[in-house]
């Protein structure tokens, strides 16, 4: 996911911690649980001042799970791989980012649910358009809604996600994105 304003050999210089973190995404998945009730999504998403999110996420089958009388209560963990970009025009107008997440989902109706996660991201860099972000560390933090459709592999959702070093490091202007999500639901 290179963009045209990436400067020469910056996918050469990624961090020590960016390849740390795609190291154990794909060591996590290995030791994660069979793709069976497993997820693949594709969410896009704008945030305030015309920056955008575009990230593939798959989440795993439950890795724990408890039925009540009316509704249930279940642990994913999510990797997920993605890029946002700064408003057309600005300087440094892309960065990736790699992340991993637990969500806890409440289905509170049998094929609807709100998924609350914080994880760990990695972004390939601390310059986005105008934005300084201080570290390539980043916590993420969504919230969101999702409808699998009844007799369908296919879901729908919205969530929310904002990216921030918890003043790890200043400045931390934090990143906000509304997100549309689709996802594929593998039995």
């Amino acid at each position: 996911m290179t963009s045209h304003c990436t400067p020469p050999g910056a996918s050469a210089r990624l961090s020590a911690a960016l390849r740390g973190t795609l190291g154990a995404l794909c060591l996590s998945a290995l030791l994660l649980p069979p793709a069976q009730a497993a997820q693949l999504s594709a969410l896009w998403g704008h945030g305030r001042g015309g920056y955008g999110n575009t990230t593939l996420a798959y989440q795993t089958a439950p890795l724990w799970h408890h039925a009540y009388a009316h509704s249930a209560l279940d642990v994913v963990l999510e990797a997920s791989l993605g890029e946002v970009t700064a408003p057309s025009g600005a300087a440094n107008h892309s960065l990736t980012h790699v992340g991993l997440t637990p969500f806890a989902r409440w289905w509170f109706a049998p094929q609807t649910a709100v998924e609350f996660g914080i994880g760990a991201n990695v972004f390939s860099g601390t310059e986005l358009g105008g934005k300084h972000i201080s570290t390539a560390y980043q916590f993420g933090d969504s919230i969101g809604v999702l409808h699998r459709f009844d007799g369908s592999p296919w879901t729908l959702g919205l969530r929310l996600t904002h990216y921030s070093n918890a003043d790890i490091k200043r400045p931390n202007p934090g990143q906000d994105y509304l997100q549309l999500r689709v996802g594929y639901h593998f039995d």
